[in-house]
């Protein structure tokens, strides 16, 4: 769970930023493709170093060729860095490619970014990558990242890393907060109410269909609005309305997981013990609430096959009503048509939940230096430049005078140039380098948006804060259940138990979304809660228990379940 929060930021920093379009490609490189260091070239100039920067999140694309033209940002790094960047970030796969690479032990990139705690810890084990004080302290001494990186943060990678080995995206803390507070309420809702998972409304469309958000803020509401819409043959540009749009081929962690939280569904039973949420009973009324919408013909199945650029394509079209899912995916923030309704009540009148990470978090996105990098000292620079305020000014907003200006309390404005450049990140470069976006700086460097100086962020903070502030949500501290990805032994008898149970759910939760009748759905059902216990999940949750009461312990907090 902890890392719901930070995604969050994705969307809204992501849409805050601005950049100068790619000019005067230059490559850095001489035809072996062997590293010049600080050589000149005839005309006198400093030729830069290339650096291989490999990602396992196929859907960052930063620009793919890289400008060494001082007014864009890939020239400014590179002015003040002495580096280029080529990017290896394969479409599909990119932890298994990551792992034959460890396997090879050749062509290992300089930078790794990855999402996975387990092949984090791989790379760490390897001994592949660097521990970042101690490569600081060898290269760049005076690095600002020495004395100011917020306490809490380091704290929280060092226990799960046993090191500060990663730098991490979208930081997000109270002891960040401490140096960069929030401009605004603005952001302080989207710090206290703000999550990724939600439903989008197209707001245009409900108005066509004669509908409001409180025709759609419970279960029965909704299904019969989709009912409409269907009736209605509503068409946008001749194609006709998609009722309910899921998230794609991985639709069972975003969607069916806001719908196990809109329905309340908690990863803990009453007493407080550790429970799959498979096993909560609302978990069910979630599933129930996909069947029907499937056999009410409100989604094609063919969405649980699709990749996130297919999402995205849909959700730009303007002919989806309502998406259900991670909005931090869809850039629906282009767009200030998208609302949404906020928690979607269950019919049975349990309450909808939220959790909330109360920790300092350790990163979606963490970036580590590779031992091999034959640039130790300007990938040292970079790293120092990149987490630093000027660096952070630079990639995430651009130029001052061209994509932001300053007001009277120093607080930044985007110009509208900005917005469009930050629009076109994969062009500009501008807000393209996630892994160093940094929440909390946003949040204290911005002006808090309106409708005129940043349509895109307000829209997304009334979508994304919308289930946190529904009366009805209730808000608690998830803390302890962020369970670490390899709390089992890879060659335990659990960590089996665990991936048969994954392979399996995810087959049955299909079959049961896809079922031809009530009685099929129950019959379904039923056969997944036996098979789940047949393989171990009790067991594992007790296992799972033991470290969540440990962390409830340290943490000082003590969550119970709300609804069963």
């Amino acid at each position: 769970m902890k890392g719901k929060f930070v995604l969050i930021a994705l969307v809204v920093v992501s849409m805050l930023f601005a950049g100068c379009s790619n000019s005067n490609n230059e490559t850095a490189n001489n035809p072996n493709g062997e590293s010049k260091g600080n050589a000149t070239n005839d005309g006198g100039a400093v030729t830069p170093s290339k650096a291989v920067w490999f990602s396992t999140i196929d859907f960052w694309n930063p620009p793919t060729t890289w400008s060494t033209d001082p007014k864009t940002v890939q020239g400014a790094i590179t002015e003040k860095t002495g580096l280029t960047f080529e990017f290896n970030i394969p479409a599909q796969d990119g932890d298994t490619k990551l792992n034959l690479m460890l396997v090879s032990g050749s062509d290992f990139p300089d930078v790794i970014t990855v999402t996975n705690d387990v092949v984090a810890k791989k790379l760490i084990e390897a001994d592949k990558v660097w521990e970042l004080d101690e490569f600081l302290k060898q290269y760049d001494p005076e690095s600002h990242l020495l004395t100011d990186f917020p306490a809490d943060v380091k704290e929280t990678i060092n226990q799960r890393d046993g090191g500060f080995y990663a730098y991490p995206s979208h930081i997000s803390s109270e002891d960040a907060r401490a140096v960069y507070p929030p401009t605004g309420q603005f952001y302080v809702d989207l710090v206290e109410y703000g999550s990724n998972g939600g439903m989008l409304v197209n707001e245009k469309l409900l108005t066509e269909a004669g509908l409001t958000l409180d025709d759609i803020r419970t279960e029965s509401g909704l299904l019969a609005a989709y009912q409409k819409i269907k009736d209605m043959d509503l068409k946008v540009d001749g194609a006709p309305v998609i009722p309910l749009l899921v998230d794609g081929k991985g639709f069972q962690g975003p969607t069916l997981g806001f719908l196990q939280d809109t329905f309340g569904a908690m990863p803990v039973d009453k007493e407080g013990n550790y429970r799959d949420k498979l096993l909560a009973p609302e978990t069910k009324e979630a599933l129930s609430f996909l069947y029907k919408a499937q056999k009410g013909g409100y989604f094609e199945p063919g969405q649980m096959t699709v990749d996130n650029a297919a999402v995205k394509a849909d959700i730009a079209s303007g002919r989806v009503f309502t998406f259900i899912g991670n909005t931090a995916d869809t850039s629906f923030q282009l767009n200030d048509y998208w609302t949404s309704s906020g928690a979607i009540l269950s019919d049975a009148g349990t309450k909808p939940v939220l959790g909330k990470n109360k920790r300092a978090g350790g990163g979606w996105m963490k970036t580590f230096i590779s031992k091999s990098t034959k640039e130790p000292e300007k990938l040292a620079k970079w790293l120092s430049f990149m987490s630093s305020k000027e660096g952070m000014m630079l990639h995430i907003y651009g130029f001052e005078g061209v994509h932001y200006t300053l007001d009277g309390n120093g607080q930044l404005v985007k110009t509208e140039q900005g917005l469009k450049d930050a629009e076109q990140y994969m062009t500009t470069g501008v807000s393209a380098f996630w892994p160093f976006h940094h929440t909390t700086f946003s949040y204290g460097t911005q002006q808090a948006p309106t409708e005129e100086t940043d349509k895109q962020a307000v829209t997304a903070n009334r979508v994304q804060a919308a289930f946190g502030k529904s009366e009805e949500t209730e808000i608690y501290n998830n803390s302890a259940f962020a369970l670490p990805s390899d709390l089992f032994d890879a060659n335990s008898k659990f960590a089996n138990d665990e991936l048969q149970i994954k392979t399996y759910k995810e087959a049955q939760i299909a079959k049961i979304i896809m079922a031809k009748s009530d009685g099929d759905f129950t019959k379904l059902y039923d056969e997944m809660m036996v098979q789940l216990k047949k393989l171990g999940i009790e067991e594992l949750d007790k296992e799972r228990n033991k470290y969540v009461q440990e962390k409830n312990a340290e943490y000082g907090v003590n969550v119970k379940g709300i609804n069963s």
